[in-house]
């Protein structure tokens, strides 16, 4: 086992002492694995697919961002990614994948909803996953959203493991390292506290700027611990973007349909450089800077990311 996934493994081993909340939406087949996935609005509107980020699952779209989505007349669905959550857990080392896999999943999720084009909004690693889709599966997307997310993922992660490399983009900035490297050197013992220790993480990447919710988002990450099923594979997105890093720098390039692109100030991750760097590998795309944002969906701008997604999905006045 490597160490990144023991140390996870014997981190999340622990989450069971936390009550489980009631599973809520659905599962379906999709690209020959389990997918778990929840709608909302109705399905006669446009359809729009929220993929999240890395070791993320669903759930971390915030309800009440899906719920205010659908109010502007489109059918919003989010997912759990292949080992997260309620969807299908894999051993990496026998079933290996790419982010291409990942948006294929996508794809046997709509084909499983019976639609046909979808309007993507994806975060992070969704970014790039987005991105494939809307490359390899072109009469199925309308148009990306992507927020906060980069055209090359090596910084991060080089930095993550310690290990130099030649990049004009920015590296995370060190709150965030020294999170990650002070987690992985002393793990949570207990459910409560690897609760406090995601809140820590989490008000990290919403960035100092504005308020973090801090109560809201105790609640999310209580449910989030309570649905991992196999604590071992939350290393495995890290390992898919790993094996994807040439397609991620290669496919903003092959983007062409109408693509809007916000960018946080505040980003501990992927900083602002990285959007911009994005904004100018995608052809006719329109980048948003936004002052304050982080990593995460924060309400503070949930009005603002709506309008755009809307006026992109709906008016696309600006393309």
């Amino acid at each position: 086992m490597k160490p990144l996934r023991k140390i996870l493994f014997n981190c999340f081993a622990i989450i069971f002492a936390i009550p489980l909340f009631a599973a809520q939406g659905q599962i379906t087949q999709a690209n020959g694995i389990d997918i778990w996935y929840e709608t909302f609005g109705e399905k006669s509107d446009p359809a729009c697919l929220l993929i999240m980020g890395a070791m993320c699952q669903g759930i971390l779209w915030p309800t009440e961002f899906c719920e205010q989505l659908a109010k502007e007349k489109l059918y919003v669905i989010r997912y759990d990614h292949r080992d997260a959550g309620f969807s299908t857990c894999f051993d990496f080392r026998q079933h290996p994948y790419t982010l291409l896999d990942m948006a294929k999943d996508g794809i046997g999720l709509l084909d499983s909803l019976g639609i046909e084009k979808a309007h993507l909004v994806g975060l992070s690693m969704g970014g790039p996953i987005a991105e494939l889709m809307s490359v390899h599966f072109p009469k199925r997307v309308s148009t990306i959203t992507l927020m906060a997310t980069s055209c090359d993922f090596r910084p991060m992660t080089f930095a993550l493991d310690g290990v130099s490399l030649d990049s004009k983009l920015s590296l995370p900035k060190e709150n965030y390292l020294n999170w990650t490297r002070k987690f992985l050197a002393a793990p949570s013992q207990t459910g409560e506290e690897m609760l406090e220790e995601r809140l820590v993480c989490w008000s990290i990447l919403n960035g100092s700027v504005v308020p973090f919710e801090k109560e809201r988002y105790r609640e999310i990450h209580r449910e989030f611990l309570s649905r991992v099923k196999h604590p071992e594979s939350i290393a495995n997105h890290k390992n898919s973007w790993e094996r994807s890093f040439e397609m991620i720098q290669t496919i903003p390039y092959q983007v062409r349909v109408p693509t809007l692109i916000l960018h946080g100030s505040e980003d501990p991750i992927f900083p602002p450089d990285h959007g911009e760097a994005l904004a100018k590998a995608i052809s006719g795309s329109k980048l948003i800077p936004v002052h304050g944002f982080g990593h995460v969906p924060n309400r503070q701008f949930y009005d603002l990311f709506i309008a755009n997604i809307k006026e992109l999905t709906v008016l696309k006045s600006t393309f």
